[in-house]
């Protein structure tokens, strides 16, 4: 295991965000498989596996560049004590971040369900959620559960892990919290056969209106 753990510390120090990524992307499968398998008791067979790919691409594609560059940035900040500048850190990291990382999820999650941007005024109650309404909706709890969670987890992190092992870092830490982003992701998510349907259906209405 001390091998395994030195291997990959060099591998963080000489390939700093394809190794970021990696991680992002295995704990956010990780979290997703936990949510599927354990909470929702299915067999391997019956994983829903685009919303593995989802959440891991997420993970390692969007998340992981964006964290690799706010840590830099957060590490900008310093103050005249060390206690001083970690709790200023993790302030600006759950006002500023955290929100922002939120938005980000639910558009990314939003945008590949084909959601529209707005619900539409005249949708009927099956109608899918437009992405703002969602995120108005699900913005400020995610964000609380985010705080509960991160706050504690960022006082050791900015205090005591080197910058380059921080994003993996917290990686680890959120393979629970992926495992909450699974769980979010398939609350009211669409299908790609869902959304497929959907567009059809449009595309039917349209050509009638057309008629």
């Amino acid at each position: 295991m001390a091998f395994l753990f030195h291997g990959y510390v060099r591998l963080l120090q000489r390939w700093t965000l394809p190794t970021q990524m990696a991680t992002a992307s295995l704990c956010a499968a990780t979290g997703d498989l936990i949510h599927q398998m354990g909470l929702e008791s299915k067999r391997l067979d019956q994983v829903e596996w685009y919303r593995t790919r989802r959440l891991a691409m997420y993970g390692g594609l969007v998340f992981a560049p964006l964290s690799n560059t706010w840590h830099r940035v957060l590490n900008r900040i310093n103050l005249r004590t060390r206690m001083s500048t970690v709790l200023a850190r993790t302030a600006t990291d759950l006002t500023v971040f955290s929100p922002t990382a939120t938005c980000l999820f639910y558009a990314y999650q939003g945008a590949w369900e084909q959601r529209p941007l707005h619900t539409p005024s005249n949708a009927g109650p099956d109608a899918p959620q437009g992405i703002y309404e969602r995120l108005e909706e699900r913005l400020w709890p995610t964000v609380q559960k985010q705080w509960a969670v991160f706050g504690p987890a960022n006082l050791v992190n900015l205090s005591v892990v080197p910058l380059y092992a921080r994003p993996p870092f917290m990686n680890v830490i959120s393979i629970g919290w992926n495992t909450f982003l699974a769980s979010a992701q398939s609350r009211g998510g669409l299908s790609p056969d869902e959304a497929l349907s959907r567009d059809m259906q449009l595309a039917i209405t349209a050509a009638e209106v057309m008629e």
